[in-house]
């Protein structure tokens, strides 16, 4: 049963987040609710399954299924009923980083036959302010430009980082699970230097 806790997480993730726009506005409790469920389930399925040891293709697929229908259903709440006071140059940076994502989607099924996002540290670390400012903005009725600056430019960063790493990857090496670009790049020196130094060993037996 333990094991099945991540991917029910993500499960979880799914109808509260399809639930928001239909609450946003008329039912702000039960919509903070279930934003706060979403967000908690995306923070900690990703948290067990590592402490755990039981990340899977499949719960991998489960989670960037999760935070795609998170944000497109936040995005919904935020047109339909959170009141907010939204400027074009919010529209256009929206429609940018949506287009980057949705890049980066195609780009790994065109080269990896694969369905996902792959779940860097700075893609965890940029969701924190979304979580905390929502909240904010709804309560003011308007967007701080500070802190949307603030938020975009992390996920900005986030994003770009993937679509570097899908560009650098080659075939086999793809994985969803990856801390930061420059990490996967130590690793995989370290696995290469490990390798030729068993190698040398063995010629010398």
């Amino acid at each position: 049963m333990v094991k099945h806790i991540p991917n029910i997480l993500s499960f979880i993730r799914i109808p509260v987040s399809i639930a928001m726009p239909l609450l946003a506005g008329s039912h702000m409790i039960w919509f903070f609710v279930c934003f706060t469920v979403a967000g908690l389930s995306d923070v900690f399925d990703g948290i067990i399954a590592r402490k755990l040891g039981i990340t899977s293709e499949f719960g991998e697929k489960i989670d960037s299924l999760g935070d795609g229908v998170f944000v497109l259903c936040l995005v919904l709440s935020a047109l339909v009923g959170l009141n907010l006071s939204l400027e074009p140059f919010h529209w256009v940076i929206g429609i940018v980083l949506l287009s980057i994502r949705a890049i980066n989607m195609v780009f790994t099924w065109a080269k990896f036959r694969r369905v996902g996002f792959i779940h860097t540290r700075s893609t965890r670390w940029s969701s924190i302010p979304m979580y905390l400012l929502i909240p904010i903005f709804v309560y003011l009725g308007r967007i701080e430009p500070i802190s949307l600056a603030i938020f975009l430019s992390l996920t900005a960063i986030a994003q770009l980082e993937e679509t570097w790493i899908l560009h650098k990857m080659q075939q086999g090496e793809y994985t969803m699970s990856l801390k930061s670009y420059w990490e996967w790049q130590r690793d995989k020196k370290r696995a290469a230097e490990q390798a030729q130094q068993d190698e040398q060993e063995e010629v010398l037996v």
